[in-house]
C-alpha cells in the first residue's frame, strides 16, 4: 500500500485538506513524512512564542509500527530540532491510545460545521 493510501484514510475524518495539499506541504518542508512498512505519518512543527511543537498531524496504518517505532523516532527528531512538546489530535479513542506512549490529554476539539 503507498503511504498516500494510509494517509488519505486519516484526512477522511478531517476535510481540511486534500493529499496532493500534504504532498505538497512535504515537497516543501512544511510538514515531515514518516514512512513505515506498513504505516505511514506526517507531522509538522508549531512555532509558538513561548513554545516549540512537533504535532503528530496525520497517521495510518499499522498502530503498533505507528506507535512503537515511528513515533520514537519522532520523538527524538523532536528533541533534535529543539521541540519542548510533541503533541497529536485525532478521533476520540486516540487519547486511550497516547494515554499509554506518556501523552496527557490538555484540550478536546470540538466542531460544527457551518452550511
Amino acid at each position: 500500500m503507498r503511504w498516500q493510501d494510509h494517509i488519505k484514510r486519516a484526512l477522511a475524518y478531517q476535510g481540511t485538506h486534500t493529499i496532493e495539499d500534504v504532498e505538497r506541504m512535504v515537497a516543501d518542508d512544511e510538514a515531515q513524512l514518516w514512512l513505515g512498512e506498513k504505516s505511514a505519518a506526517v507531522t509538522e512543527i508549531i512555532d509558538f512564542p513561548r513554545l516549540k511543537v512537533l504535532h503528530l498531524w496525520l497517521c495510518g496504518g499499522d498502530l503498533r509500527e505507528i506507535t512503537e517505532v515511528m513515533l520514537p523516532k519522532a520523538e527524538a527528531y523532536a528533541r533534535e530540532i529543539g521541540c519542548n512538546r510533541l503533541t497529536t489530535a485525532g478521533r476520540i479513542g486516540w487519547d486511550r491510545v497516547m494515554n499509554k506512549h506518556g501523552f496527557t490529554p490538555i484540550a478536546s476539539v470540538c466542531a460544527k460545521d457551518l452550511h
